[in-house]
């Protein structure tokens, strides 16, 4: 047992080595340089009148970065990394669902696929968007969930809870929380996966099926970063239509907005299911759970264990009326 956790803090360690240099990371080199340029291009377009050399401390404020909130998230970011084993337990499941799936429907039509051969270009590129898409849509679920349902939204208040945001707040989230979102997203794309496979069935590589995916290289490029920080950037119309700009999520940490762009990558969903909100133009607004709620996450120990509690209680609570009607 205590080889197992040394040889954890070791692989742990070689993560954080890695991360700059690793392409599926949030803080990989290129995507922290896009963040700056983009936050350059914010600087010049919202704050025409300061000086240029003022850029760094406008992207960097100690107010912030500084904050008893942040220093909780990151806090949070390294705890969560140590215990990161516990949030595997949705690894298999995008495994087993593409393959059980696809074995299922191969031997239903007498062992044979739709189409056999190598993946073209074209197959590749709509395996990508449907793969994509079908990530993006099982965000957009859970996360609807957890602001809907009184049990599960004090999971999901954790990341709320945040007062200032800095790039790291995007981890701010409580392992329960992971292992649903990460059970739910590969369900939802080993269902993809399971289907796409049973029509093309070929030699796709590895990389291609649990690897990095293109679509997402490209949204942690223009601006990923850029979501959870005091920087306003908006893609304005008709893009906002199709994708979640920064400012876009921004604002979902607005108290009186949180019920408004749930999306991830793709604006869509929110668009279908009318919780869309586009900025006309840059906004003032406090972010958190609002002036008149108590903030329940005040240390690292109660932002572990507050939510379990509340949602517990909630659990209770819910048991408690339905035996009440049930009498």
């Amino acid at each position: 047992m205590f080889d197992r956790l040394i040889d954890h803090t070791v692989e742990v360690f070689f993560v954080l080595l890695n991360t700059p240099v690793n392409m599926g990371e949030k803080f990989y080199v290129v995507y922290l340089a896009t963040f700056v340029a983009l936050a350059f291009v914010s600087y010049r377009l919202y704050h025409k009148q300061a000086p240029v050399r003022g850029f760094l401390a406008f992207l960097f404020p100690k107010k912030i970065y500084l904050h008893k909130s942040a220093r909780i998230d990151y806090g949070i970011y390294l705890i969560n990394l140590l215990i990161s084993p516990l949030l595997l337990v949705g690894a298999s499941v995008q495994t087993l669902v593409s393959v059980g799936i696809g074995q299922a429907l191969l031997d239903m039509n007498g062992g044979s696929a739709v189409y056999v051969g190598e993946w073209s270009v074209t197959t590749y590129v709509c395996f990508i968007i449907g793969f994509t898409l079908a990530a993006d849509f099982s965000v957009y679920v859970i996360h609807r969930l957890h602001h809907q349902s009184d049990i599960l939204w004090p999971l999901h208040e954790l990341h709320h809870s945040a007062e200032v945001m800095t790039p790291v707040t995007l981890f701010r989230k409580h392992p329960l929380w992971n292992i649903t979102a990460n059970v739910t997203s590969l369900a939802f794309t080993g269902l993809f996966q399971g289907l796409f496979l049973f029509v093309f069935y070929g030699v796709p590589s590895v990389e291609v099926l649990f690897g990095i995916n293109t679509v997402y290289v490209l949204y942690n490029f223009f601006g990923a970063n850029l979501r959870h920080s005091h920087v306003w950037l908006s893609w304005g119309k008709p893009l906002s239509y199709i994708f979640i700009s920064p400012a876009m999520h921004q604002i979902h940490h607005d108290p009186q907005r949180m019920r408004k762009n749930y999306g991830e990558v793709f604006a869509i969903w929110d668009y279908l299911f009318g919780t869309l909100y586009i900025p006309d133009a840059k906004e003032n607004f406090t972010i958190g759970l609002g002036h008149d709620v108590v903030n329940p996450h005040q240390t690292l120990w109660q932002a572990y264990v507050a939510p379990v509690t509340r949602s517990l209680t909630a659990l209770a609570r819910r048991v408690g009326r339905a035996r009440a009607s049930a009498d």
